[in-house]
């Protein structure tokens, strides 16, 4: 009797957790929808107002102090097609381009790449670990998470385990020495336009999210007390 309430219990726990990967799913789709719409709807009158500034500046003598003012609007329209762009990056639901991959290669790549935080991660992979996964996606999505360790602290150890020879997923565990995060922030952090920083809109984890669920994946916060925080990216081996 125990081990059919047991069976019933794991049956009703996958059931719960693949209807909040779906509810997830829809969010994300919904809010990718509305992201493109905000981007197409800034970028034309931006680019008017980048057009307009860029004739005053032209019109304008080197010693008119109106000439800084049109460099201000210029240099503001140039961040917010940053984001703009961060916000189409979002929105796209592009098909997966799977291949085998080197996890350990793909984040040795991409500290190498971190030239001036290079000696501030701690990457010592004891096994080789491969997985069938679009590269691309995957290492943005690695970069977000090491990018948002090297935010909250000064030391970001970035951990591989293959959890079982057997098993059909393995997991990269991103933790920082941060201050870490509150008990009741630890799911706020992967909704979208959530943010504590003074900079950034607040997607970079959103989109680790939107990543690992396109993958059968997911990624969860732990809060390490006094220590920092953990983010674990579980992906199938497959």
């Amino acid at each position: 009797m125990q081990s059919v309430m047991g069976t019933f219990d794991t049956l009703g726990n996958e059931i719960k957790s693949l209807k909040g990967q779906l509810v997830i799913k829809e969010r994300m789709a919904a809010l990718g929808e509305f992201s493109a719409a905000v981007a197409h709807e800034f970028r034309n009158p931006m680019a008017v107002i980048a057009g307009y500034a860029k004739l005053l500046n032209k019109n304008l003598t080197d010693n008119d102090p109106n000439k800084n003012i049109s460099f201000s609007i210029l240099k503001e329209i140039e961040q917010m097609n940053i984001v703009m762009e961060e916000l189409l990056r979002f929105s796209k639901s592009e098909p997966l381009s799977k291949s085998e991959i080197s996890i350990n290669r793909l984040i040795s790549g991409l500290i190498a790449s971190l030239d001036n935080f290079g000696d501030k991660i701690i990457f010592t992979p004891e096994t080789e670990v491969v997985v069938s996964a679009d590269e691309i996606l995957l290492r943005q999505a690695l970069r977000n998470l090491i990018q948002n360790g090297l935010d909250s602290g000064e030391k970001v150890w970035v951990d591989i385990k293959d959890i079982d020879r057997n098993s059909d997923n393995i997991t990269i565990t991103v933790t920082d020495d941060g201050p870490g995060i509150s008990a009741d922030k630890l799911d706020a952090v992967f909704m979208p336009f959530y943010t504590t920083k003074e900079k950034g809109l607040g997607i970079g984890l959103a989109f680790v999210q939107k990543v690992a669920i396109a993958h059968g994946g997911s990624v969860t916060a732990e809060n390490i007390e006094g220590k920092g925080a953990s983010f674990i990216l579980s992906l199938p081996k497959q």
